[in-house]
């Protein structure tokens, strides 16, 4: 009796042995099946939602760009519709409207199981969270004079683009030292936007909301939106007039540009003017601007004296003068950012 009962214990602990295998045979497979689907989904995720970025930077329908992308890499409208939360709480879908700086895109689906159905496990959550800036490029507050930037865009001459050296060639008020405030555009009235280089009217584009705002506030929005978020969908037309950046010191302005990322190699878009800073006649105020005649491509050379402690910016022209949009080439960089990104992105 006594070999009977050990050879029925046997066969019991052997029993749950084999289902205890199973069960961790079961789960590895299992496990490795979904972690095969999440990866699938989190890269036709990264690729869909920058096609459709870059769609948008090119004025197209990016939505349809996303579904397309999706859907020739394997990914069915289930996943992706309709539209499940919203911002940074979205979990399913994809959402831009027409004129933010990023596109917020998700993915929810689910995978079926093989061996975790036997624990009640049918399907496991396959998601995926992918936010895409939809600019096309680095673009800068910075304005150079068109002839230093032909110089160096046909003889590779390097040129200094902001702070020391910066200067322009016409400046009365010699306040000039290559940066700008492409939010506010100097024209004639609230309601007529005509260029004016008296800048009677300083109309305020996002991120400003009036007009005239402070000083204060204006390098503020500069630091967080254009330095920091790259200006990005902030592009001011041929022929605006564009105040200047004044009461800064060089080292101030260099540094500004070297914490955004303009340091040797990187690539970035400025403004083209034409060498000359007007100042406005003393009874319609102090804002001195340039006028934009386009846009160029620049390489970051070096920064003068050293890049911890510069007081002038030097690169060198590699493309334009550009005109719209969609002539900039890029994009100059990574369309993918954080998903809680804050800022000018």
């Amino acid at each position: 009796m006594k070999d009977r009962s050990q050879k029925g214990q046997s066969l019991v602990l052997l029993a749950v042995g084999f289902t205890a295998l199973a069960a961790s045979l079961g789960l590895a497979i299992d496990g490795w099946h979904w972690r095969r689907e999440m990866d699938r989904a989190q890269r036709a995720l990264n690729e869909a939602c920058g096609y459709a970025a870059a769609v948008v930077w090119q004025g197209g329908n990016g939505y349809a760009a996303f579904q397309n992308s999706l859907q020739a890499n394997g990914i069915g409208p289930e996943a992706y519709a309709p539209n499940e939360g919203t911002g940074l709480g979205l979990r399913r879908g994809y959402e831009y409207d027409g004129y933010s700086r990023s596109i917020f895109t998700a993915l929810k689906s689910k995978t079926e199981t093989y061996f975790l159905q036997i624990i009640g496990w049918n399907t496991l959550p396959v998601v995926a969270w992918e936010r895409c800036t939809t600019t096309g490029a680095f673009v800068s507050p910075v304005a150079v004079d068109i002839l230093p930037f032909q110089d160096s865009l046909d003889n590779g001459t390097w040129i200094q683009v902001v702070g020391q050296g910066s200067e322009a060639r016409i400046d009365s008020g010699e306040n000039y030292r290559g940066v700008v405030f492409p939010f506010i555009w100097c024209v004639n009235s609230a309601s007529d936007y005509t260029p004016n280089t008296n800048c009677p009217y300083a109309a305020p584009f996002w991120p400003v909301y009036e007009s005239p705002p402070s000083a204060q506030t204006l390098k503020n929005l500069l630091a967080e939106y254009c330095w920091a978020g790259l200006c990005n969908r902030v592009f001011t037309p041929v022929g605006t007039r564009l105040p200047i950046v004044s009461g800064n010191s060089d080292n101030q302005l260099c540094h500004a540009a070297v914490e955004a990322g303009l340091i040797p190699g990187a690539e970035f878009v400025a403004i083209i003017y034409d060498g000359e800073v007007v100042s406005p006649d003393p009874s319609y105020g102090g804002w001195e601007n340039i006028g934009v005649l386009g846009w160029g491509k620049f390489r970051v050379v070096d920064l003068q004296p050293s890049e911890n402690n510069c007081n002038s910016l030097v690169a060198v022209a590699i493309g334009g003068v550009y005109s719209s949009l969609q002539e900039i080439p890029g994009p100059l960089k990574t369309r993918e950012i954080p998903w809680d990104a804050q800022g000018g992105w």
